[in-house]
């Protein structure tokens, strides 16, 4: 059953920049998110065109304007997701897209103030056609407070059953999901998936790196090693400690793709198709667990010479001399 997605991202002043290099395709690569066809950048449209300089002088214009008080760590945007299940989206011809994209645009200017929102660009060289729309959180009082616009947790589902009941009015086959207050379900982190690609490369030289040393021999080679090693380790607890947080959430996924695969035996009708989808998105969710415990069983290879070596205290100033 496809889905309607919304979704939201606070930005604080020091992510806003990044926000609008991606969202306005002023990369020339993107070596981050390989779905990225460039060939297909120039089918990329805009529902709302972006600031004439850039989203941060055009915020700072609009809060200086309003008056609005600003403290460090204010959220001085918000950035919306706007679209739906893969299987639909790409089922839909190009003007019905285009409606569906308005149709939620309507939706967000209506409750944010179609004044605060910075631009709205669709996104047609990814896998899935999609809405990035920006606004500035300002509210009729004149106060820059996104949490005073999104809400709680509450204040977000009701966010999104507002969204489903507006737009399946047109496309009634759009469901909306469960509400994340019942499912407690959130997104892993983007940054977890690069670790685990990053992490991934590293596995082979470290391997190599440790059969080199066997014997922990002087000389370059064992210096390259702790080098490596050293540069390793911090990362690997960084990684492990997130999956722990997130392990909830990924063994409810592996029930949920459980129930999919029984459900799947009992249904041959367009249906199958949607579930198959399903599952291999989830994968990707799977793929880093599988990193964290590969990464796991190396820890348990490396020597504890070497262990002790890199937590040497003065080991740095030691080689410096």
């Amino acid at each position: 059953m496809p889905y309607a997605i919304l979704r939201f991202k606070k930005r604080k002043a020091g992510s806003v920049a990044s926000c609008e290099r991606h969202n306005e395709r002023k990369k020339e690569a993107y070596k981050s998110n390989p779905d990225i066809d460039m060939e297909r950048s120039k089918n990329n449209y805009h529902l709302v065109n972006p600031p004439r300089y850039t989203y941060k002088k055009e915020i700072n214009r609009k809060v200086a304007e309003a008056g609005c008080k600003v403290r460090r760590d204010s959220v001085m945007m918000v950035e919306t997701l706007i679209t739906a299940s893969p299987e639909f989206m790409n089922s839909l011809p190009p003007a019905e897209q285009k409606a569906y994209f308005t149709e939620a645009l309507d939706f967000i200017a209506e409750r944010v103030g179609k004044q605060n929102i910075l631009s709205a660009v669709v996104h047609m060289d990814e896998k899935t056609p999609h809405m990035h729309l920006c606004f500035v959180p300002i509210t009729p009082d004149n106060k820059l407070s996104a949490k005073a616009i999104l809400g709680n947790q509450k204040s977000l589902s009701e966010w999104q059953t507002a969204y489903h009941e507006r737009i399946s009015a047109r496309w009634n086959e759009l469901e909306r999901g469960q509400s994340s207050m019942i499912t407690k379900r959130k997104h892993i982190p983007t940054w977890l998936f690069k670790t685990a690609s990053r992490l991934d490369k590293q596995y082979d030289e470290i391997v190599s790196a440790l059969s080199d040393i066997n014997a922990f021999n002087a000389g370059k080679k064992r210096d390259k090693a702790l080098e490596l090693i050293a540069a390793w380790l911090p990362e690997v607890e960084k990684f492990s400690k997130e999956i722990g947080k997130q392990s909830a959430y990924i063994e409810s996924l592996k029930a949920q793709i459980g129930q999919e695969a029984d459900y799947a035996e009992r249904m041959r009708d367009g249906k199958y198709a949607e579930e198959l989808k399903v599952r291999e998105a989830n994968k990707k969710i799977f793929e880093l667990q599988r990193t964290n415990e590969q990464m796991g069983r190396l820890l348990k290879k490396i020597p504890p010479e070497v262990l002790e070596e890199i937590q040497k205290p003065n080991r740095n100033q030691t080689r410096e001399r």
